[in-house]
């Protein structure tokens, strides 16, 4: 027979789990990253370099306590900007690593043989010299296909009507050439 003092441990502990399935509940309905929109407008303004290329390859590499990508981008034209090379370097955090994988909400992926145009800031390579690294993140990639400039791989939370989106490369790249 249970006394009242082992009824009231399992009514606590009861309690207890049910609070803590509540806090998991309302964690997870929750966004854990609200992404706000970036117009092509702003995105030319905190860039230092924009082109147009295709991925000519990727690698990954585990270096100080991440996995970085590593790609190399043949420029076919610079919309903004300068570029010395023909080819550049494009790094950005995640990828995988034999069966070590970092994925991170919102951020680009550059797929080999993808034609592109990038919003591209140089700054310090994680691995060795210089690298190109792109202006807010998922939102600083267009994939070209057909003529048309396509963004995907990011959740926006607010400000949806201010990307570009499925727009034809033309009317992107005068746009583009507008806000320099």
């Amino acid at each position: 027979m249970a006394t009242g003092r082992t009824s009231g441990k399992v009514v606590v502990k009861a309690g207890l789990l049910l609070l803590g399935l509540i806090c998991v509940s309302l964690m997870l309905s929750q966004p854990v990253f609200a992404a706000q929109g970036i117009s092509t407008d702003e995105l030319v303004k905190s860039s230092e370099v924009v082109i147009a290329g295709k991925v000519e390859k990727s690698s990954c590499h585990w270096t100080k306590g991440t996995v970085i990508t590593r790609a190399t981008i043949k420029v076919s034209e610079v919309l903004v900007g300068n570029v010395d090379k023909k080819d550049i370097i494009v790094e950005y955090e995640g990828g995988k690593v034999g069966d070590l994988e970092l994925m991170l909400k919102d951020m680009v992926t550059l797929t080999k043989g993808e034609e592109i145009i990038l919003f591209l800031k140089a700054g310090q390579s994680r691995l060795a010299g210089t690298a190109y690294f792109i202006e807010g993140k998922a939102q600083g990639k267009y994939i070209i296909k057909n003529g048309i400039a396509t963004k995907n791989g990011f959740t926006l939370e607010t400000n949806h009507d201010v990307v570009d989106n499925n727009i034809s490369v033309k009317d992107l790249t005068a746009k583009i050439r507008t806000n320099q």
